[in-house]
């Protein structure tokens, strides 16, 4: 398998949904203290549906994917959905990961179960800073 998939290639290089929403409904942040990763999630929430969705990321180029990636799947679906996600789930919307780039799978799961705990909790996480 390559260093990277297409898919992780293509969100690396052109990524989806980047930024911050103003107002946002809930706020999520995730951070790998041992590789420096980290991404934070944005959303608004309508019906138990994300409705709107950004994030920030800093890291390697399969964490700024999988940001992109987890936005675009995570943009219209129900927070049941969302939670159920594994770190397989992760993986493959990414088109496969090397071996030393799974961890950046466990990332996207994490924050994206964040996300829906955070909303259903009422829990709003400070935008943290986010290295450049």
């Amino acid at each position: 398998m390559p260093r990277y998939s297409p898919t992780v290639v293509d969100h690396f290089t052109h990524p989806r949904n980047a930024g911050e929403l103003d107002n946002p409904d809930v706020r999520a942040f995730i951070g790998n203290p041992v590789c420096g990763d980290q991404i934070m999630l944005t959303a608004r929430v309508a019906d138990g549906t994300v409705a709107a969705i950004r994030f920030r990321a800093h890291g390697c180029a399969a964490s700024l994917a999988t940001a992109s990636v987890i936005t675009e799947a995570a943009l219209g679906a129900p927070l049941g959905e969302i939670e159920a996600w594994d770190d397989e789930r992760v993986e493959e919307l990414l088109g496969g990961l090397a071996p030393d780039q799974r961890h950046v799978a466990a990332l996207g799961r994490q924050v994206a179960h964040r996300l829906v705990s955070n909303y259903r909790e009422g829990v709003d996480d400070d935008a943290p800073l986010i290295c450049a």
